[in-house]
C-alpha cells in the first residue's frame, strides 16, 4: 500500500506538472486539462475525507480512475507539444497558480492515502487500486 501512495503521489505530481494548461496563453490547452485534473483529485481528496466503508473507497478510487482515463490521451499529447514542462523546478508563470494548487492537492491527498490504508486488505479495495494504478501507468 506504501508503494501504490507512493507511486500515485509522484505519478500526480508529474503529469500535474507536465499538464498545466487552458484559458488563454501560450498554455491553454494545458490549464483547461490540468484543471480537469486537478479537479478530479480534489474530488478524490473530499470523497477519502468522508470514507466509512470499502464501498466509499472503491467509490472514490473508481471516479479518480475515470478521470484519469478520459485525460489520459490528451494528457500524452501535452506531454509530446510542451517538452520544456518537464522542468518541475521552474514552472511558466502562466502555469504557476495551478502547480500550486496541485502540491496543495499532493499534501490532502497523502492524509487521505492514510484513511484508505484502513481497508486496503479488502478485495474489492484492492481491484479498485488495480485500474487505478492501470490508468496511472497508462500515463506514462
Amino acid at each position: 500500500m506504501k508503494r501504490f501512495v507512493l507511486f500515485a503521489t509522484i505519478v500526480l505530481f508529474v503529469f500535474g506538472l507536465t499538464a498545466c494548461k487552458g484559458g488563454g496563453g501560450k498554455y491553454a490547452d494545458v490549464k483547461d486539462v490540468m484543471e480537469k485534473y486537478v479537479a478530479g483529485n480534489e474530488a478524490f481528496v473530499t470523497a477519502l475525507d468522508n470514507v466509512k466503508s470499502a464501498d466509499d473507497v472503491v467509490t472514490a478510487l473508481t471516479a479518480l480512475t475515470k478521470v484519469t482515463n478520459d485525460l489520459a490521451p490528451k494528457m500524452k499529447a501535452i506531454d509530446q507539444k510542451y517538452p520544456e514542462l518537464k522542468d518541475l523546478q521552474n514552472p511558466p508563470a502562466e502555469l504557476k497558480p495551478l502547480m500550486d494548487r496541485v502540491n496543495a492537492v499532493m499534501g490532502k491527498m497523502m492524509s487521505g492515502m492514510e484513511k484508505m490504508m484502513a481497508y486496503a486488505s479488502d478485495p474489492k479495495v484492492q481491484e479498485a487500486q488495480t485500474k487505478y494504478q492501470e490508468a496511472m501507468a497508462a500515463l506514462k
